[in-house]
C-alpha cells in the first residue's frame, strides 16, 4: 500500500470514529457511566483533530507527487 493511501484510510477512519462518537455521546455516557470522563477531557474531538491531520497530510503528499510529476 502506497503511504498517501494510508494516510488517507487512517484520517477517513478517525474521523469517522470522531463523528460517530461525537454524535452518540449522549446515548453512551447513559448506557456506560464510566465514559464520562473520556468526553470531559474531549478524546472524540481530539480523535477527529488526528483524523484531519492524516487527512492533510495525504493532501500534501499528492500535491508533493503531482508537482514531482510535472517537473519530469
Amino acid at each position: 500500500m502506497d503511504i498517501k493511501k494510508g494516510f488517507l484510510i487512517i484520517g477517513i477512519i478517525l474521523i469517522i470514529i470522531s463523528a460517530i462518537s461525537c454524535i452518540f455521546g449522549y446515548r453512551i455516557r447513559e448506557i456506560y457511566p464510566t465514559t464520562i470522563e473520556i468526553y470531559e477531557i474531549g478524546i472524540p474531538y481530539i480523535i477527529g483533530a488526528l483524523g484531519v491531520i492524516f487527512f492533510g497530510l495525504h493532501a500534501v503528499f499528492f500535491a508533493l507527487s503531482a508537482k514531482k510529476k510535472n517537473i519530469e
